[in-house]
């Protein structure tokens, strides 16, 4: 296995194209999946993310596409009310991205722990980095010791999670932000000990304790998530719970 110095050398040479950091069973279902790390010490082309390290939880046993079809996905979104399967508007185009990283993974293309490469480094290959805890699924569907080694050193994080409604996953609260839907979600999320983010029309109101997200065109995108921080869960210094305008490619449809 390849030292730190050698494996960030062997990341930035392309000879991984990014990091598997967990597979195995999903805490959701028990099904197989695997969680990847991609962009790592790369700049990233989407404006209001910034560079960030961006996380995959996806089935490792069924192509993207056809788990969003048929409702496997569950296995890495649990009971998302966002879910297409669910009739949902999610905002995450499969049909790409996420389409490409699973690709890349039958192809073998991902840097493996305990083969490639030692898995206590994790704290040390992410420090200072921006990292985004499921850029595509829910973080609680892979084990909280695995986002937390990877977070550990962490310069900025983003997290959220639509499994805030199950004790088994009360410690994410420490990294993610609850997702809501609808004003009383938001309050109940709240009253569960969790900061919360909500996609709200954009004529509804903010709560009392909901500021707009800061990298949000509706507010000037003023910053954007690698340089932001706020949405970091209970780990941020903020007390204050994050509201956005539904964006994404769907919503047209969403709103």
């Amino acid at each position: 296995m390849l030292t730190l110095t050698d494996f960030r050398k062997a990341l930035r040479a392309k000879r991984h194209a990014g990091v598997i950091l967990y597979e195995g069973p999903s805490a959701i279902d028990g099904a197989p999946i695997v969680v990847i790390a991609t962009r790592v010490d790369t700049a990233s082309n989407n404006a209001k993310t910034g560079a960030m390290v961006q996380t995959f939880i996806i089935r490792a046993d069924v192509h993207p596409f056809r788990a969003l079809k048929s409702g496997q996905d569950e296995s890495i979104c649990g009971d998302c009310p966002q879910r297409p399967f669910k009739g949902g508007k999610c905002y995450v185009d499969v049909a790409k991205s996420v389409a490409i990283v699973y690709g890349a993974y039958e192809r073998g293309r991902y840097a493996r722990p305990g083969i490639d490469y030692d898995p206590t480094i994790l704290p040390d290959l992410f420090a200072g980095m921006a990292f985004r805890l499921g850029t595509y699924g829910d973080p609680a569907a892979a084990p909280f010791q695995i986002w937390r080694a990877a977070t550990l050193k962490a310069g900025k994080i983003t997290g959220y999670s639509h499994q805030w409604r199950n004790p088994a996953f009360q410690a994410f609260a420490l990294l993610c932000m609850a997702s809501c839907e609808t004003e009383s979600d938001q309050l109940l999320a709240s009253a569960c000990g969790w900061r919360t983010f909500r996609a709200k029309k954009a004529k509804e109101a903010r709560t009392t304790t909901e500021i707009g997200c800061p990298a949000a065109k509706e507010n000037g995108a003023r910053t954007n998530c690698a340089a932001c921080g706020l949405c970091a869960g209970n780990s941020s210094k903020s007390p204050k719970d994050i509201v956005i305008n539904l964006h994404g490619f769907r919503v047209g449809k969403a709103a």
